[in-house]
């Protein structure tokens, strides 16, 4: 199915607070979008995490081969 890019957005977004973590073959299959737009897209979501939930931060886990959010404790 080929999505926008908020679609695109939403969906890995989504994917990660429902399983903590997505694969970039998953996002990929399910979105018809290129490695680049991924790529693109996490960034974003990363970005995003920083500016505005700084609670939450998403790491690749380079043995499993995918991306997966991790909670932050707070400091306070």
């Amino acid at each position: 199915m080929r999505v926008t890019k908020s679609q695109a957005l939403l969906y890995i977004f989504n994917t990660l607070m429902e399983k903590g973590f997505i694969t970039k073959a998953e996002a990929l299959a399910e979105l018809q979008i290129s490695e680049l737009t991924f790529w693109r897209n996490i960034q974003e979501i990363k970005v995003f995490f920083y500016n505005f939930d700084v609670f939450y931060e998403l790491l690749y886990d380079r043995k499993r081969k995918r991306y997966i959010l991790i909670k932050q404790e707070t400091s306070i």
